[in-house]
């Protein structure tokens, strides 16, 4: 009883090794994009940081212009 129990248990890990070993690339690749996702958001922050309020000064330029018609402007 002991021998085949052993075997069975030998299998079972065999086939949780072999299932880890299929789907490590997939979560090697979420932890990349973690990481871009990361240094995406960095970026931006730093970005928003650098150009202040421009972004509002430039979305009231685009509404006012859009607001106009070609004779107003």
């Amino acid at each position: 009883m002991n021998e085949p129990l052993g075997q069975a248990k030998e299998k079972l890990w065999a086939n949780i090794i072999d299932s880890v070993n299929d789907i490590w690339p997939s979560i090697e690749v979420i932890f990349q994009q973690i990481d871009l996702i990361k240094k995406a958001m960095e970026a931006i922050q730093r970005v928003k940081a650098e150009l202040g309020d421009m972004l509002e000064k430039a979305t009231r330029i685009i509404h006012f212009l859009n607001s106009k018609n070609k004779y107003e402007l």
